[in-house]
């Protein structure tokens, strides 16, 4: 379902591809809400599946997840990232599995939220989630990574903008459906139900891309997250 709208030729990729200079933009201006708000719902459910699969029950792991993000908050970390020491699902590993290391201490001295307003995790579908996707015998590292290309995916798809019925005809393109019982289902002709799946192909293309360019530093570090964002959905 997903390889769908991701397999496509070098050459069809083109420009879309290439590095541009807004890297780690996103990271930089993480004190605005909607930075926040994209950094947290593409990372909260990879951090979550990591802390489970480091051994912690699912109670823990929400406090331990809450705890985290709230430091970083509070202490600005995610703007104060340095893109030269790597991508930034590395900064959030190394500092995750430094605060696990002294969790007990952290979390007598921020208690979930911290105080702030914070933004709303749902924590019953993340559990969800881990139970159906995260295999037993996955390291919580692979699990992290895992979680950070569905979160991805799953925001790209929430970003795509276009009528209702298109929207529906790409998912049930997404789903394997056939183009004939596409359009019997949307009221859209056959000829727009490609035309359609066509665009938001390149659209969902363009933010996945746009995402993994605000957490890189470079078109070597942009080709490298393309790549294993690709194999880790396969």
């Amino acid at each position: 379902m997903i390889r769908a709208a991701m397999e496509h030729d070098t050459s069809a990729m083109g420009d879309d591809v290439r590095f541009q200079t807004t890297s780690w933009n996103l990271v930089r201006s993480s004190k605005s809400l909607k930075a926040l708000d994209a950094l947290i719902s593409i990372y909260w459910k990879p951090l979550y599946f990591f802390v489970r699969r480091r051994g912690f029950d699912n109670e823990t792991a929400k406090d331990l997840v809450q705890d985290f993000l709230s430091v970083l908050l509070e202490r600005h970390s995610f703007s104060k990232a340095d893109p030269a020491r790597g991508r930034f699902r590395t900064f959030l590993l190394a500092s995750m599995s430094n605060f696990l290391k002294d969790h007990a201490k952290a979390a007598s001295r921020v208690k979930r939220g911290g105080g702030m307003t914070f933004l709303s995790l749902d924590f019953e579908r993340g559990e969800s989630e881990y139970k159906l996707v995260v295999s037993v015998n996955e390291t919580p590292e692979t699990a992290l990574n895992r979680g950070w290309a569905r979160s991805l995916w799953d925001r790209a798809i929430s970003e795509l903008v276009a009528d209702a019925d298109h929207l529906m005809a790409f998912q049930l393109y997404l789903e394997n459906i056939d183009t004939r019982t596409i359009a019997a289902r949307t009221g859209l002709t056959e000829a727009a139900v490609n035309s359609c799946v066509h665009r938001l192909k390149h659209q969902l293309r363009e933010i996945i891309l746009g995402h993994i360019r605000e957490t890189v530093s470079n078109e070597e570090e942009l080709q490298a997250e393309l790549a294993e964002f690709k194999s880790l959905l396969s």
